[in-house]
Formats: structure tokens, C-alpha cells, sequence
């Protein structure tokens, strides 16, 4: 564990990597005050933009949290986990 200060409210705490001075830092208070609250259940996306696809495997809709190019095999939830 690493000293650091926090960018937010000034406390002293420990961090599990070596601040740089790059990035702002911040104590577990703030930290959680301050990161986006995800969404509710459907894997955190909460208001991510989702795109409608046809799964490579299966042939079903679905949706993705990415712009389907053409270039690369679209999978659905289920044979994305599979690593199909």
C-alpha cells in the first residue's frame, strides 16, 4: 500500500498502487462519493448507448454496448460467455 493524499477533501490514506501526480486520488470516502453509480441488474451499463445485432452463433437479436462494424462476429449474451 502506497501514502497518498486525497484530491478531494485533503485526508491522508493508503492506495494499492503508486500515485504518479498525473491522476487525482482519492480516499475511500470520496472515491465512493464521486464514481458513477452503475445501473441496476443488466451488467452495469446503466445509460450506456446499446445497438441492436444479430448474434454470430445463433441468429437471434440482441443488443451490444458497441457499434457493430461488419468486420467482427457479434455474439449474444449467452455465447459471449460460452466464448463462442
Amino acid at each position: 500500500m502506497f501514502d497518498a493524499t486525497c484530491a478531494e477533501c485533503g485526508a491522508e490514506t493508503k492506495v494499492p498502487f503508486e500515485p504518479r501526480g498525473d491522476r487525482p486520488v482519492y480516499c475511500d470516502k470520496c472515491y465512493r462519493e464521486k464514481r458513477p453509480q452503475r445501473g441496476g441488474g443488466g451488467g452495469g451499463y446503466g445509460d450506456r448507448q446499446m445497438f441492436d445485432a444479430v448474434c454470430a452463433t445463433c441468429g437471434e437479436a440482441t443488443q451490444v454496448p458497441f457499434e457493430p462494424r461488419g468486420d467482427r462476429p457479434v455474439y449474444c449474451r449467452e455465447h459471449f460467455k460460452r466464448g463462442e
